[in-house]
């Protein structure tokens, strides 16, 4: 199917209610369209290079058997959003089928669905994507018995961002994944899950294979009523949050006391740390030194060295412009010799040796500041309160 919608003038696909009103209104919008390939491995593929297209209330599916594929992007440059649609593979589609949006040699493409769910018929089907992709609003996205092994995949040689957004992905449960690692080159910089509904045994996402690789964050994602969980995954660590292990007095919700919890890989070393979500911290002092400090444990016997792991702070440090400065308090450069950290006598929950890591600045605006947490000694794991105090 070659879209003929322009930039200025995107095609419009609705179903409605042909014994409605003519034209027709909001009230005969339908959702039971179908379009469905009969053959053989036969795909359904939506192209039309720079072209617009808006489709609402059709179920696409692709073929009964063989490789087939649903595409909803097969060209450069095109904008695809589907509101109140399914998308289906037919029965005995192998595992070689998957529902895709952009390809290989499709690039600058946009994909947003709004209550669109999927379909599959083997396990090892997946969703490919070589786009600028957002997924939203979804209750019970992935319908059917058959669930895929690896639901994501990004397509290799071609870039992505992945937008997931109150998105009901609880159809996959234990042995599944949502994000897989790609096995070519990385593509998606970044992706983020935001206020969705997972299974609690399920694999968010697996370890990336490259320092340049996806980086997978997770914000507000549960099976139960569960409000703050958070995560990052990157190749040199995972952090999640932690409310046992946690720093009295420290960071909260509102209700539930919580720290993050840090675990690197044997991929994680100074030059190439992990590095953990943003922490926001508001500064209202100008022209005077001010000292941001972040607590932690962890079980190494001894305070961790600042080439093990360390905070760095970006802050307005111009009078004249809205340009970062930059300070930390790691080692200055790789011949440097290292130092422990400050240890600390703050009360936690659980591990063993407290530390504080800080940074001393001089904002010369009122503005936010961010602490970042760097971590590098390979296989370790550490507790941090999120939780800022400026002095």
């Amino acid at each position: 199917m070659t879209s003929a919608g322009s930039a200025t003038a995107p095609l419009t696909v609705l179903c409605v209610n042909h014994s409605g009103t003519v034209p027709p209104v909001s009230a005969d919008l339908r959702t039971t369209a179908t379009v469905t390939t009969t053959g053989s491995g036969q795909p359904i593929i939506l192209s039309g290079s720079s072209s617009r297209t808006i489709i609402e209330g059709v179920t696409f599916s692709a073929g009964v058997g063989g490789n087939a594929i649903v595409s909803m992007c097969g060209a450069s440059s095109m904008g695809v959003k589907l509101k109140n649609c399914a998308l289906r593979l037919g029965a005995s589609v192998s595992n070689s089928g998957n529902i895709s949006f952009g390809n290989a040699s499709s690039l600058g493409c946009f994909v947003e669905l709004e209550n669109t769910t999927m379909q599959f018929t083997n396990t090892g089907q997946n969703i490919r994507i070589a786009a600028d992709f957002i997924w939203k609003d979804t209750p019970s996205a992935i319908t059917g018995a058959t669930i895929p092994t690896g639901l994501i995949r990004q397509v290799s040689t071609c870039g992505a961002k992945i937008d997931l957004r109150g998105v009901d992905l609880s159809a996959l449960g234990s042995g599944k994944t949502i994000i897989e690692a790609t096995s070519g080159p990385p593509t998606a910089n970044v992706i983020t899950l935001t206020d969705c509904k997972i299974d609690a045994a399920v694999t968010v996402a697996a370890t990336p294979i490259a320092p340049g690789a996806s980086q997978v964050d997770v914000l507000r994602v549960a099976g139960d009523a569960t409000n703050y969980r958070q995560a990052r995954y990157q190749f040199a660590g995972t952090l999640t949050e932690e409310t046992t292990i946690v720093r009295s007095g420290g960071a909260s919700n509102g209700t539930t006391p919580l720290s993050w919890k840090i675990v690197t890989t044997a991929n994680s070393t100074w030059p190439f740390p992990f590095t953990s979500l943003p922490i926001a911290i508001w500064n209202d002092t100008t022209g005077s030194s001010v000292t941001a400090t972040i607590e932690g444990i962890w079980g190494g016997g001894a305070v961790p060295n600042n080439d093990d792991i360390w905070i760095e702070a970006e802050y307005l440090g111009s009078s004249s412009s809205p340009q970062a400065s930059f300070v930390n308090d790691s080692k200055t450069d790789s011949l440097a010799a290292n130092a422990g950290h400050t240890s600390s006598s703050e009360t936690w929950g659980g591990s063993t040796t407290k530390f504080k890591m800080a940074v001393s600045f001089t904002p010369q605006q009122k503005g936010w500041v961010m602490i970042r947490v760097k971590a590098a000694k390979a296989s370790s794991t550490f507790y941090i309160d999120p939780k800022v105090t400026l002095s």
